[in-house]
């Protein structure tokens, strides 16, 4: 097989203007000092300290605190040493322009990012080596106005800190708000899989135990029992088969059908009978589901269904389960009822996860409703939401 040859990769605009910046800075140090050994060292350590503004950034996103800190101190201690030696010999016409812009770089960088330990030190050498380098220019104080040029060393690397300490707090925001997105994505998936896992692995358990218990009996509700069973597993694994797409194809939420929430709340309770068992739904007249928004339909088709799971689940004995949405002024109610005696619940075979009631409650919390689950007074039990409709 012939080797796949791939197009060399352009370097990003940003890199190339650095670059341009940082030989154009040394371009203007080389041109202004004077050609001396000491010219030479104001111009070597403006190029140590660009190559340590350019290396620090790195070192710090991969975690190498410790040597962004040992970078930041050797250019700091080269800059000190370089503006003694010029103070000491000649009167400098630059303070160095590359060491400037890199050692406030770096100090920047530092306030960003650094650990509080590697913080304090790659901080405090860099800005007395920035404050330092206004001794280098003593000529310029002369001139008309720039006689207050001494002052504006100082200045200069506390609003580089201050830069790096507002982006070291908006990187804290990014952060906490991408973990609450990631949080929020988490308990959604978290509770669908809830929802569709416990609702078809329940109505499968229970019409198996049902079968159980009848085959010898009679067998011709146990196979209908059985090709429930068939049934119910195709579906759940239909239903599981477009979860996992959702979440490995971008995009297929919005291209996957939708069907009418009515559609799917009457086919959960049509298909939620067991043998000796009836459920009915009733909507009121006055609904209007086409004018649901997206979020509200989805809570009334979970709360359904977790009605009706948990019926499944803790509520054997019922013969009669009823499913109520109707309106309370600008509010939908959403009501599952069952009839089974108290004493007779929880007696199937079901450990409870706890997770459901949770699941639900945070989902119509979400929406500004209410969630409520209880006995009623003339016996069997409740499941009720009221969620705002507008």
């Amino acid at each position: 097989m012939s080797p796949v040859l791939l197009p060399p990769r352009r370097p990003p605009r940003e890199a190339l203007a650095a670059v341009c910046l940082c030989a154009l800075l040394l371009v203007i140090d080389a041109g202004v000092v004077s050609r001396t050994s000491v010219g030479l060292v104001v111009v070597g350590s403006g190029a140590l300290s660009l190559a340590t503004a350019i290396a620090v950034l790195p070192a710090y996103r991969a975690g190498r605190q410790w040597t962004a800190c040992a970078m930041s101190l050797t250019a700091a201690a080269v800059s000190l040493l370089t503006t003694s030696l010029v103070e000491g010999t000649v009167l400098q016409r630059t303070p160095g322009w590359a060491e400037l812009v890199s050692l406030l770089t770096v100090l920047c960088l530092a306030c960003r990012y650094g650990r509080p330990l590697p913080l304090m030190l790659s901080a405090l050498v860099p800005f007395a080596a920035v404050v330092r380098l206004g001794g280098r220019a003593p000529s310029l104080s002369y001139l008309p106005g720039l006689d207050r040029l001494d002052g504006l060393f100082p200045l200069l690397p506390a609003a580089f800190a201050l830069l790096g300490a507002y982006l070291r707090t908006e990187d804290g925001r990014r952060r906490t708000a991408a973990e609450r997105v990631r949080h929020s994505e988490r308990l959604d998936l978290a509770r669908d899989l809830h929802d569709h896992v416990a609702h078809y692995v329940t109505a499968i358990v229970v019409q198996a135990q049902a079968g159980e218990h009848i085959a010898a009996r009679d067998p011709d509700t146990a196979r209908q029992l059985f090709a429930n069973i068939e049934k119910t597993g195709q579906e759940g694994l239909a239903a599981m088969s477009r979860m996992v797409r959702l979440l490995r194809e971008p995009g297929a939420e919005q291209q996957a059908p939708v069907a009418p929430s009515m559609t799917t709340v009457e086919n959960l309770v049509r298909r939620f009978p067991a043998p000796g068992q009836h459920a009915w739904l009733n909507v009121e007249d006055d609904l209007d589901p086409a004018a649901w928004s997206p979020q509200l339909a989805r809570s009334v088709e979970r709360v359904v269904q977790e009605g009706l799971t948990n019926i499944r689940k803790h509520a054997r004995s019922a013969t009669t389960v009823h499913v109520q949405l109707a309106a309370d002024g600008d509010r939908l109610v959403i009501r599952v009822r069952d009839d089974a005696a108290r004493q007779q619940r929880g007696r199937i075979r079901f450990r409870p996860s706890g997770f459901g009631l949770v699941g639900l409650t945070e989902r119509v919390a979400e929406l500004g409703g209410e969630l409520t689950s209880g006995p009623m007074p003339e016996g069997g039990w409740e499941l009720a939401a009221s969620l705002p409709m507008k």
